[in-house]
């Protein structure tokens, strides 16, 4: 009766050991879920080199970690990319944001990009990469995407006003 006792209490306790383990390890040592990488919202950035338009300088996506990075697809014959550069000048302002504008069409020489820049007063990152347009299933200009400080896509949309970026931000931002 004695020896029951104890392997009953042995193995309660082996149970409870292994109960408590399996509650340590799914509160602090298993992962999140993993997220897909992709272009679409709700995807972990697909990381891509840009070069700048001069070339003297290359950027990765996930250089922007920790910040909210937006990333503005353009072509200097656009006219709507050109009118969406005002509000990207303005979020472009504001602490923990960043803007990358990557030129998709490849037919513009240094000097003209470096013109636009100018004239537009481009104050951030300005880059190519013939692949992007591609890579990030750009089928319109300007394509917009809002990315979170962990690298998620929060946002895909075309021509993105000053009541959109004022809708969407706020929450992203610290």
């Amino acid at each position: 009766m004695e020896n029951n006792k104890k392997t009953i209490l042995y193995l309660g306790v082996l149970l409870i050991t292994i109960f408590s383990g399996y509650l340590i390890y799914d509160r602090y040592v298993a992962t999140e879920p993993s997220i897909e990488i992709g272009v679409q919202n709700g995807n972990l950035l697909l990381d891509q080199e840009i070069t700048s338009i001069d070339g003297s300088e290359t950027i990765l996506f996930s250089d922007y970690r920790g910040s909210v990075l937006i990333i503005d697809f353009m072509a200097p014959w656009c006219e709507p990319c050109k009118l969406q550069i005002p509000y990207l000048r303005e979020v472009e302002s504001i602490p923990g944001v960043e803007v990358v504008t990557i030129n998709i069409d490849t037919s513009y020489d240094t000097d003209y990009l470096f013109n636009l820049k100018e004239e537009e007063n481009i104050s951030w990152f300005f880059g190519t990469n013939p692949s992007s347009a591609l890579d990030f299933e750009v089928n319109a200009i300007p394509t917009i995407l809002i990315v979170d400080q962990k690298g998620v896509i929060v946002h895909r949309g075309y021509f993105t006003s000053d009541k959109d970026f004022q809708r969407i931000l706020p929450d992203l931002i610290d």
